[in-house]
C-alpha cells in the first residue's frame, strides 16, 4: 500500500512538472538536478526568494501547491489540510475539540508529505518551501537555504505592509515563529533554528532580495558542481 501510494505521488508529481514546462513552453528536463529546500522566519522573504531562485534556475516551486498535492492523497478539505501545515495543533487541543480523529489524519499528512518531497528530490529541478523538507531529505547534494531577518525589522515591515500596529504585527509574527518551530519539533523532534542544518544561512535584512538570490545561485553551485548557464543550455 505505501509502494502504491509513494508511485500515485510520482506520477502525479510528473504531471504537475509536466504542466509547469508546458505553461513555459519549455521541454521537460531530463536531467536530475539537485533540489533547494527554504526554511523561514516569518516575514523574512523566504517564499519571495523561492519564487526569484525558481526564475533564475527555472525550477518549479513548492508551497501551496504542496498542500493541494497532499490533499488530494488524503482526500481531505485543503482548508483543514493548510490547519494542520505547520501548526501547533497538539492532543490537548485535538481532545479540547473533540477532534481526536483528526490526528489520524494528521499522521497521513506527514506520511504523505514526506513521500511527496521524496519525489520532488528525486525528480530534482524543484524548490520546497518550508515543511521541514529540509529534514525529510536524503540526497547529499540536496541544497538547504535559511532565511533569517531581525525580529523588529520583520514587525516594522508587517505593519507597513498590511497597515496594522507593531503591536498586532508582533504578536502576529511570534505566534507564526512558534507555529513553526512546535511544527519541526513536534514531527521530526528538530530544532529549526540550528544553524548546521542549512548549507547557507541569509539575513534579508542585509541583503536585498537580487541579491540573496545571487548568493543562493553561487553557492548552490559551489555545492552541487551544477552550473547554471550549462542547466540553461541542456533545456536547449
Amino acid at each position: 500500500m505505501a509502494k502504491k501510494a509513494a508511485q500515485i505521488i510520482e506520477q502525479q508529481v510528473q504531471f504537475w512538472m509536466r504542466k509547469e514546462a508546458a505553461q513555459k513552453g519549455v521541454p521537460v528536463s531530463n536531467s536530475t538536478r539537485p533540489i533547494i529546500t527554504i526554511s523561514r522566519e516569518f516575514g523574512a522573504k523566504g517564499a519571495a526568494l523561492a519564487e526569484e531562485l525558481g526564475r533564475r534556475l527555472e525550477f518549479k516551486v513548492w508551497d501551496k501547491d504542496l498542500l493541494e498535492l497532499i490533499s488530494k492523497n488524503i482526500g481531505s478539505n485543503k482548508e483543514f489540510i493548510k490547519s494542520l501545515d505547520e501548526s501547533r495543533r497538539g492532543l490537548l487541543e485535538d481532545t479540547i475539540f473533540g477532534f481526536i480523529h483528526h490526528r489520524e489524519t494528521n499522521l497521513s499528512y506527514l506520511l504523505f508529505l514526506i513521500k511527496a518531497v521524496r519525489a520532488l528530490e528525486k525528480f530534482g529541478s524543484n524548490i520546497i518551501v518550508g515543511r521541514g523538507a529540509n529534514y525529510i531529505c536524503k540526497i547529499p547534494d540536496t541544497f538547504h537555504i535559511r532565511v533569517v531577518c531581525p525580529l523588529n525589522k520583520r514587525i516594522q515591515n508587517y505593519a507597513r505592509d498590511y497597515q496594522i500596529t507593531k503591536k498586532e504585527a508582533s504578536e502576529f509574527i511570534l505566534r507564526k515563529d512558534a507555529d513553526r518551530q512546535h511544527f519541526s519539533k513536534y514531527n521530526f523532534n528538530q530544532d529549526s533554528g540550528n544553524a548546521s542544518d542549512y548549507d547557507l544561512i541569509l539575513n534579508s535584512s542585509t541583503f536585498s532580495l537580487s541579491e540573496m538570490a545571487e548568493i543562493a545561485v553561487q553557492a548552490y553551485e559551489m555545492k552541487t558542481g551544477t552550473k547554471v548557464a550549462e542547466m540553461a543550455q541542456q533545456e536547449l
